[in-house]
């Protein structure tokens, strides 16, 4: 190993000069060439140097030029999410105007409307020359369809804005069933039907009033679209939950059609003009309503043979006992002529209206637009029932000029309150009155009812 370390070492000598001169002079062509190896390389890399820095210098650019494209798109997006940022707000605002705007007209169009179907009710209890009597039912039935639609037209624009809360408590099936079935046996026994209703001993937590709107609006179509046969409100078990369904027999539905029933403004199947009802917002209010309840609702239907909806609400283990009855009371008929009722209202017109039907049905009428001349016309003397509008003059309303009479006469005495106002803290101040309410229109009917109970 040593021997050749000396030999490498001679000869490294001699490639750099080191050696004699023979030897020098003999490896003079390897060192050149070598050399010549050694300036090329390096040449090389030199060129590849700058074709290095050219390229770095090339993605420089692009990346400077890429990232000033980035910085121009963060900026357009920004844009454009500001821009759809203001047109959401602007359209949310239009939205509420609009809800606003609506709630505010529908509530101005219903005091005429309510005061015009008063003087028809009154009306329609005379005895009329027949050719009288065909023109005061078919107002009556015209002031009927522009109540519906102004009725789905405030109920759209309140579920809308997300302005009806749920108030849900424990209820009996036969109380939800038993108004329905009392309202829904002469509508179906008028246009031909049988309606039959098939019940059990449940009881369910729900919002009795929203509840009660969903099962109207399927008992309603079924009537409307049945031509023959019968019509079935009828409850299933279905684990801890109980479904809810009305059959019918009438026209079906296409499959392809079953979830466009529930948009806005569709009806489907009215070829005629009198046949349409509505402007068809019944089941998109159906929907949305049972959002708000998380109730999921199906339908399913058979072309030709009939349809079938039905909602799941949640069955509770708890059994309430039934609403008394009270006893009846003996009279001797009518409980209506000669009591003295207060009539409080803002709308001249609708007081008059008032007057008229209430002294048709044989009753002394005292009205007053307000607390002040309530008192002043009473002169005194209590009435034996006050019947007020919610809504009155400079944001007085009227729970509180019942209150006001109650303890200025210090007497009980029965109130009805009317309004156009469906909100959740209307319903809540009367709750707190020990008031009925009636809506705006005011069926005359169910008017009556509620005054001969409470007066009985």
């Amino acid at each position: 190993m040593a021997k050749r370390s000396e030999d490498q070492q001679r000869a490294l000598a001699g490639l750099l000069g080191l050696g004699n001169h023979s030897a020098r002079k003999s490896h003079y062509p390897e060192l050149t060439a070598r050399l010549d190896e050694l300036e090329a390389e390096r040449n090389r890399y030199i060129r590849l140097n700058d074709e290095l820095e050219q390229r770095v210098a090339a993605r420089t650019d692009e990346l400077l030029e890429a990232n000033l494209n980035l910085q121009q798109q963060i900026a357009q997006r920004e844009q454009i999410e500001q821009d759809l940022r203001d047109a959401r707000d602007a359209a949310q605002a239009a939205n509420r105007s609009k809800d606003k705007y609506l709630a505010a007209a529908s509530h101005d169009l219903l005091q005429p409307l309510n005061a015009a179907r008063l003087l028809i009710a009154t009306l329609r209890e005379r005895q009329l020359p027949s050719v009288e009597q065909v023109l005061v039912e078919r107002t009556h039935q015209a002031l009927e369809g522009a109540e519906d639609l102004l009725t789905d037209l405030l109920d759209i624009s309140r579920l809308d804005q997300a302005a009806v809360k749920p108030d849900v408590a424990l209820y009996r099936l036969d109380e939800l069933f038993a108004p329905l079935v009392s309202e829904f046996q002469s509508v179906a026994q008028a246009a031909g039907l049988n309606l039959r209703v098939h019940t059990g001993c449940y009881a369910i937590n729900t919002d009795l009033r929203l509840l009660t709107r969903i099962l109207r609006n399927f008992l309603s179509n079924a009537c409307r679209y049945t031509d023959e046969g019968c019509i079935l409100l009828g409850a299933r078990r279905r684990g801890d939950r109980l479904r809810l369904e009305v059959w019918d027999t009438g026209r079906g539905i296409a499959a392809d059609r079953l979830e466009a029933i529930f948009l806005e403004f569709n009806q489907l199947d009215v070829g005629r003009a009198s046949d349409r009802k509505g402007v068809g917002l019944g089941l998109a209010i159906v929907e949305r309503i049972a959002e708000i309840l998380g109730y999921p609702i199906a339908v399913r239907s058979w072309p030709g043979r009939g349809s079938m909806f039905s909602i799941e609400v949640p069955l509770s283990d708890e059994m309430p006992l039934p609403i008394s009855q009270l006893p009846v009371q003996p009279t001797t008929g009518n409980p209506l002529p000669g009591r003295r009722l207060l009539v409080i209202d803002n709308e001249v017109s609708i007081l008059e209206s008032m007057r008229a039907l209430l002294g048709q049905w044989g009753c002394e009428v005292v009205t007053a637009t307000d607390q002040a001349g309530a008192l002043l016309a009473l002169q005194g003397r209590a009435p034996e029932l006050i019947l007020a509008d919610y809504h009155l003059d400079h944001g007085v309303v009227g729970c509180a000029v019942v209150k006001h009479l109650r303890e200025h006469f210090e007497q009980n005495i029965p109130a009805v309150i009317i309004t156009a106002d469906r909100t959740d803290q209307c319903r809540r101040a009367l709750r707190r009155l020990e008031a009925p309410l009636l809506n705006k229109p005011v069926k005359p009917g169910k008017l009556r009812a509620v005054l001969s109970q409470l007066l009985a």
